[in-house]
Formats: structure tokens, sequence, C-alpha cells
């Protein structure tokens, strides 16, 4: 699509001036970063440089602006148009419980273009930024209005079918259900797994010391189980020549997800490591000569957040490469000296046993059709977050 600056329009309900651009380098750099203030990487200029250039054939990002009455930024967006496919054919089991007419809408809206709101390579509130000047619901009234200005700009509307708004924390729920009086519908999606770090630890013996011996036993018998593996921290150049084993590792995981919202490519990752530096690692685990896995991570201001991973399962289960990836986020998050470890979605059961809890995160979303709405709304609203057994392998003294 072609980069273009739009013109402003000024949102009935806010009051606000909205700005709309469909290429990251066409956003005043200034204004934006008086939102941002640095709060978050996901909304960095050289983190959205690195994303769009190396998802351009993959996906179209739409950024925008949004300005007082005083022309003062006040809110900053991030949007990205993708095709969503339930692979799996999670919400297939309910679809049988319509009705024929319905049942054939449905598996329409199963594959369907999404203009979502949010980072869809990251867990958490991603996609929208506001200023203490806005207050937190007007901020989601003006984010429905951001939406429509944003499909008008862009000629979307025969393309879209899907509005998302993701992932929202339990704290910002309440603000973020203004979005209901608009036609969205909420629902709560898989957990996001939080490990908090304690200031106690300062190493990972620490970390250790502070779990109870059955679950040290286990973490050290991983250990010892993938003391063969080296791991090592890969530059840009590094993460291109070794693109071809990457994809086929990325490949394995994504074969076994839900759903199919775009790839990350090996390029995205070694243009994320050379804008970002040491705020993003891709570390690299070698059997002897041969890449066996890979994980990725953002160091997030106070905040460290495992991003994705790659494995051959054929050394897996024999030298526990995914349970040590776990340890090594765990050991980085310690080093980094941040207070929490998002290890995202997925896993939960093995996850919580490395010492993370289960935090719910709601999703808004609203179908272009009335009809199509309604029954994507019964659907999805029918299905639950995938039910685990909650592991606790701290000490019971340990708080």
């Amino acid at each position: 699509m072609k980069t273009q600056v739009l013109s402003t329009k000024t949102s009935e309900y806010s009051n606000c001036t909205i700005h709309t651009f469909s290429a990251i380098e066409q956003v005043p750099e200034e204004h934006w970063n008086s939102v941002l203030q640095g709060k978050n990487i996901y909304f960095s200029i050289p983190y959205l440089t690195a994303l769009e250039r190396g998802m351009k054939n993959e996906m179209s990002f739409y950024f925008s602006i949004s300005y007082n009455s005083n022309n003062k930024p006040v809110l900053i967006a991030v949007f990205v148009l993708v095709k969503f496919v339930d692979k799996r054919r999670r919400f297939g089991d309910s679809v049988f419980k319509l009705r024929f007419p319905f049942k054939k809408k449905l598996e329409n809206i199963l594959s369907i273009n999404a203009l979502a709101c949010g980072n869809v390579f990251s867990a958490g509130e991603n996609g929208m930024l506001w200023t203490d000047d806005l207050d937190s619901r007007a901020a989601f009234v003006e984010m429905d209005k951001v939406n429509k200005q944003i499909i008008v700009d862009h000629k979307l509307k025969d393309i879209v079918s899907l509005n998302v708004f993701k992932d929202f924390w339990p704290d910002t729920v309440y603000a973020g259900n203004a979005l209901i009086e608009k036609g969205y519908f909420d629902f709560k999606i898989d957990v996001n797994m939080v490990l908090n770090i304690h200031n106690e630890w300062n190493t990972m013996q620490d970390y250790l010391a502070s779990m109870k011996t059955k679950f040290r036993t286990r973490a050290n018998a991983v250990f010892r189980r993938s003391e063969r593996l080296v791991v090592k921290s890969l530059n840009p150049e590094e993460i291109i020549s070794h693109k071809d084993r990457i994809r086929f590792l990325f490949d394995n995981v994504l074969e076994k997800s839900d759903f199919h919202i775009g790839t990350m490519t090996p390029e995205t990752f070694a243009a994320c490591k050379k804008n970002l530096g040491d705020a993003f690692l891709f570390k690299a685990y070698f059997l002897d000569d041969l890449l066996v896995g890979f994980s990725t991570s953002f160091i997030n201001t106070t905040s460290f957040d495992a991003n994705y991973v790659g494995l051959d399962y054929a050394y897996n289960e024999k030298f526990d490469i995914y349970q040590r990836i776990l340890y090594d986020y765990v050991d980085e998050a310690i080093k980094a000296r941040v207070t929490e470890l998002q290890f995202g979605r997925t896993s939960e059961l093995i996850k919580s046993a490395v010492g993370a809890l289960p935090v719910d995160m709601t999703i808004y979303i609203k179908h272009k059709r009335s009809l199509s709405n309604l029954i994507l709304k019964n659907v999805i609203q029918s299905v639950k977050p995938s039910p685990f057994e909650l592991r606790k392998p701290f000490k019971a003294n340990f708080k």
C-alpha cells in the first residue's frame, strides 16, 4: 500500500484531532516520543521500524497520534492489518451448535482480515498509550474513533472484517469496557504467565534456593541434561547466517499453535537486534555445531518479556531444551534487575513450575456486520481459557 500521511479529523467524542499514518517514517518523532516518554519499548521508533521493514511482505502497519484542543499530543496507537486464521478450529466445536446458515457464516469468520490495535507478536498492552491529560475511559472512546478513521483514511472498509483491541491487564478492563458501549464485546484469552522477580534474587542460585526441594531438584536435573548445549547470544549478522535453520526451528513451534497471524522472520529478529541492541536478546542453543533451539526476549523498562522460541523436537526431550530456555529467561531477568518476567501464553503448567502465576488478559473484538458480530460473540464467549494445574514451586515462607 502506498505510503501516505492523511488529513486530520476532529473526534466528536473527545474533541481530539486525529492524525493517521501508513508508515512509521512519516510519524513526527518528537510528538510521538512526547507521549511515549520511554515507557514501552514496543512503541519505540527503532522497534517499530524493525518490525515494519521485517514484516512488510506479511502485514501492513498503521499509526496514529491524537491531539487535544491545545494541539498537544495525548494519545498514540499502533494498528496492524493481519489475516487471522484459526488453524486448529479451536472455536469449531461450537459451530455445530448453530443452524446451518449461521454455521457457514462462522466458518468464514474463522479466517478473516483483522485490524488489530496492539502488537500481535507480544502479549500485553502494546497498542495504545496516552498521557495523564486524557482520562483512561476517554482514551478508549477516542480509540474507537481512531480505529474508524484509519479504516476511512486508508481505504480499508472492504478489506477489514474484524476490529480487535488487544491485550489488557485486569486493572485496565474498567476503562476498556467503554468499547462495549461502541458495539465491541470482551472475552478472556489464555492467561499471561508472569513471574515476579524478588528483590532478594541477585543470582540464579538465590532463585533456586527459594524453591521447594522437589522443584529445585527438577531444575538442577534440567541443567544436567542440557549441559552439552552451548548457549550463545547472536548478533544481527550471525542471525542472518543461521536464517534457514532458525526458520526451520520456528516453523516447528508454529505448527503446534492454534492460530496464525503472520510469521516473524529471521530478518526481523536481526533488525530488532540491530536497532535495539542489548534491549533485545537472541540466544542460540547449539548441540555441537547444530543449532537445536533459540529464544528471543525484550527488556521493556521494568519488565523482561519472553518472546519467541524455536525448537528441534528431535532433541528437545533428551536435552530439555525448552525447559532450559525457561530457566535461562529467569537468569536473564534477574541480571536485568527488572521487577517481573512475562512468559506470555501457552505451556502454562511448565511455566508455573518455574514460578510464574497466571494473569487474566482481555481482548475487545467486533465484526463489521451485525449478524456476524452476534454469532461471533456467542461462540467466542463460550470458549474459556485453557485449564491447567497451577504448580507452587516456592517455599511456604517465601513471599
